[in-house]
């Protein structure tokens, strides 16, 4: 039964690091699916070498993010944390102990099924990636697909509604590389006909142009649940 309750405790803590710092990177314009895939790749050290993980390098918030779950991961905090829980309350193999034991492994369970992806929780992680990322970084409402130098470049932007078809009015001094239906996973130009929500276009120019067109069409982290 010790055993038993070292590997729930482990797993709940190594979902919460997972959770959390797949919720930053979220916040920082990675697709959730990826967000999540990476954040578990870096802590576990298994190192998916996809064109994903060139993505999570592009900018310099990610690294920061990778680099603290490379370090968590490599230094085994979760195995340490588990070690020093199942420890201080030690282990009894009485009645009394193995209830114990099993109303914590009840309760670590229900803390991963229903407490860490519930709303609430995902408010305040939001919440607080938001607030890091204002303080240290820049909050990024769309996916950086490649930097370009400093300043310059190519991003993807869901949209919560079309923008013109004429780019003259667009915020900023954006370039349209394509677009790519809620319903076509192939990016193509764009002939002006009215998107559905939930497509994206793929954009180049300036960081502050980006921005002012998120801003102004496009869907951001906050917009939905985690």
């Amino acid at each position: 039964m010790g055993a038993a309750l070292s590997i729930v405790i482990l797993f709940a803590i190594s979902s919460t690091i997972v959770r959390v710092a797949a919720v930053f990177l979220e916040h920082t314009g990675i697709s959730r699916d990826v967000a999540r895939v990476q954040a578990m790749s870096a802590l576990s050290g298994t190192g998916f070498t996809t064109s994903e993980s060139e993505l999570i390098l592009q900018t310099p918030e990610r690294r920061r993010i990778l680099v603290i779950l490379m370090i968590t991961g490599s230094v085994g905090l979760a195995s340490v944390v588990a070690t020093v829980v199942v420890g201080a309350f030690g282990i009894k193999e009485t009645a009394s102990g193995l209830l114990f034991q099993l109303a914590a492994i009840t309760t670590a369970i229900i803390f991963v099924r229903y407490v860490l992806f519930s709303s609430v929780v995902d408010k305040f992680i939001c919440g607080m990636a938001h607030a890091w990322l204002v303080k240290y970084m820049a909050h990024v409402p769309f996916t950086v697909l490649y930097q370009l130098d400093a300043d310059m470049v190519i991003a993807q932007h869901s949209l919560a509604k079309a923008p013109p078809s004429n780019n003259a009015k667009w915020p900023g001094d954006l370039t349209l590389i394509g677009v790519q239906s809620a319903f076509n996973a192939e990016i193509k130009p764009w002939d002006g006909t009215p998107l559905p929500e939930g497509s994206t276009m793929v954009l180049a120019g300036p960081r502050a142009s980006h921005h002012e067109f998120a801003a102004a069409y496009g869907l951001t982290p906050d917009t939905g649940a985690h």
